[in-house]
């Protein structure tokens, strides 16, 4: 280890240490300050130990928890980022807190969640055994200018590092067609049964080729573009997966049952997820987690018992009132929040909707317009808005049926948390990733979060 690591390793320390006394998270300036001081600090530490990453649209960090908790109930340990900062800066951080000032690594294995732009970068530094792709959407627009944009990103990744096992979404078109441009090997994962009860799935979506344009056939669709599809004109259909879920049942509030079939044997698990979009997370994960060598009995294990991440489904309890955390990140991701919303039953009419344009969110937010809000709106339903873009939040609200007089605005995020506790019913909070940040900030100076998905 060079004098130049040691320095980045110490300084990533010191300011981590300060930023916490201030009550920041502390995971993006000091690793960006480590690589200013040793840009190589990602390879150095990453050197001759056993790394698995996950990226893709959305669903990683929750892939990325459920495979954490199986490395370190299996392995003992695990360096890994809790707060889910998922460029350079932030997976510095994490390897260099993983490690003593003279670079040995504290823990034998690192579960890295990477931003897909960033995996060009990090693969040919961490060298993973492992890369999940969960899927690919159309996301960020003016960072990913198409479907195909980040999908390239990993294939510079992917052919860095050849003999990284690449875990891939066979029902995602885009995702999948990673496995036409690089060296790699490939384990498929999928679902092959309705994630949704009847008339709750999202499919309004017309979805062509990645090859020739032509408009996709599919036998079994999911949601958004992702299912059983096939080209009629140029013959790309999907790859049969290895790993898949066949049935969903016993769906709980907290949690259900998988019917996961592996290499043709078919095994009932119990997955602390929510029936729906999850699902293909908790499916990439035993896929990522069984492609390392992991016994089927530990990744089950950590399906069934793990925690989500902050701002997944969290719940606070802010003076009686019941308020959960929802994120949203686009288009897609968003509609299958309002799906789960949708078949909880009864619809809830106590929102507070808060949307941001940070280089987190996309500084755009069109995306917005093609969410279905309509399916959360009611004469009954009312509304607060807030963050830096809430005029745009309340005109589609507005367009979306929201009376006038039940929609009201708040800015500041300490004033947000008392009017919230005023509510006195539960609340669902819909907010992208700088707003539920900053509101989980205030929340977290006087109460504490409740584990929703505790047993």
């Amino acid at each position: 280890m060079s004098l130049r690591s040691g320095a980045a390793i110490a300084v990533c320390k010191l300011s981590h240490g300060a930023m916490r006394l201030m009550g920041r998270t502390a995971r993006a300036l000091p690793g960006m300050i480590a690589l200013k001081v040793d840009p190589h600090i990602i390879a150095e530490l990453s050197a001759g130990h056993h790394t698995i990453a996950i990226t893709g649209t959305n669903g990683k960090t929750t892939t990325t928890h459920i495979v954490q908790q199986a490395i370190i109930n299996t392995y003992g340990t695990a360096a890994y980022d809790p707060t889910s900062t998922n460029l350079e800066q932030g997976i510095a951080t994490t390897l260099c807190l993983d490690s003593t000032i003279s670079g040995k690594r504290r823990s034998d294995w690192a579960v890295i969640e990477s931003d897909e732009w960033a995996t060009q970068f990090l693969l040919p530094s961490t060298k993973p055994q492992v890369l999940v792709v969960t899927n690919l959407y159309r996301d960020q627009v003016d960072r990913y200018t198409s479907w195909t944009t980040a999908r390239d990103y990993i294939i510079a990744a992917a052919k860095s590092s050849p003999e990284t096992i690449l875990v891939l979404d066979a029902d995602c078109q885009v995702t999948a067609s990673i496995a036409d441009a690089v060296p790699n090997r490939i384990v498929w994962f999928g679902i092959n049964c309705p994630v949704y009860e009847e008339g709750i799935g999202d499919l309004d979506e017309s979805v062509k080729c990645v090859d020739c344009d032509t408009e996709l056939e599919f036998g079994n669709r999911t949601f958004a573009h992702l299912g059983h599809y096939t080209c009629p004109n140029c013959g790309r259909t999907r790859h049969e997966p290895s790993i898949s879920c066949t049935a969903i049942s016993n769906r709980r509030e907290k949690s259900c049952t998988l019917s996961l079939r592996i290499d043709g044997e078919e095994h009932e698990v119990e997955a602390n997820i929510r029936a729906g979009y999850d699902v293909y997370n908790a499916v990439a994960a035993v896929a990522g987690l069984l492609s390392l060598g992991m016994s089927q009995e530990d990744v089950f294990h950590a399906l069934a018992h793990f925690t989500h991440a902050a701002h997944r489904f969290e719940i606070f309890d802010i003076d009686g009132t019941p308020t959960r955390l929802l994120l949203m990140k686009n288009t897609a991701g968003c509609n299958q929040l309002i799906n789960m919303l949708l078949s909880e039953g009864e619809v809830p009419t106590r929102l507070v909707c808060l949307l941001g344009a940070e280089i987190m969110d996309g500084e755009t937010t069109e995306w917005i317009q093609d969410v279905k809000w309509e399916q959360l709106c009611s004469d009954k339903t009312k509304v607060i808005v807030g963050g830096p873009r809430w005029e745009d939040m309340q005109d589609r609200l507005l367009r979306a049926g929201i009376q006038k007089e039940n929609l009201t605005v708040q800015t500041d995020y300490a004033k947000l948390v008392t009017d919230i506790a005023a509510i006195g019913e539960p609340v669902t909070v819909i907010a992208n990733c700088s707003t539920i940040e900053a509101l989980r900030l205030e929340l977290v100076k006087k109460y504490q979060p409740v584990d929703y998905w505790s047993e």
